[in-house]
């Protein structure tokens, strides 16, 4: 008589989602360019939807942990330069 094979659980839970075909589209282009990071289109939209901070303290501790924002110093440095005028170029 042969032992029957062992059961095995996989823990990985997964839900069957409907979305239009243009986000469809939107979210490979969401995925770093780099070939073989390993993202998936969970850790895509975990990175890009965000649950609302129910109190001051979460918001708090988001900025904490997060590393501040990959700014183009170039465009900050213009953005400095050009605050306070007026659009149309006049002064």
């Amino acid at each position: 008589m042969t032992k029957p094979a062992p059961f095995v659980n996989d823990s990985c839970m997964s839900k069957t989602i409907t979305i239009e075909d243009d986000v469809h589209q939107l979210l490979p282009s969401l995925k770093p360019l780099k070939q073989g990071t390993g993202d998936s289109f969970t850790k895509v939209i975990r990175r890009h939807i965000h649950k609302p901070a129910e109190a001051c303290g979460e918001l708090l501790d988001h900025y904490r942990n997060e590393s501040p924002p990959k700014a183009k110093l170039q465009v900050l440095d213009r953005e400095l330069k050009e605050r306070g005028r007026r659009s149309g170029g006049r002064t």
